[in-house]
């Protein structure tokens, strides 16, 4: 009967720290996967606006060489 006892309680005992142990590892794996995905939506929109700059500095260049050009 004592051993039965044990059995169940190790069983309860081991069912409910595994589960407790998961949920701790999927929270902070999600939260570092959220903090990447984040840092990576920011460093694409810079991204995007410093070639946004780039194209009007281009535009910029080449009218002021077409201005040069035409008499």
């Amino acid at each position: 009967m004592k051993i039965l006892l044990s059995l169940v309680a190790f069983l309860v005992l081991s069912g409910c720290t595994s589960e407790d142990t998961e949920e701790a590892r999927d929270t902070v794996g999600k939260q570092i996967a959220d903090d990447y995905n984040a840092s990576m939506d920011k460093a694409r929109n810079v991204e995007d606006e410093l070639l946004q700059q780039k194209q009007k500095m281009d535009d910029a260049l080449q009218e002021a060489e077409n201005a040069l050009n035409d008499p």
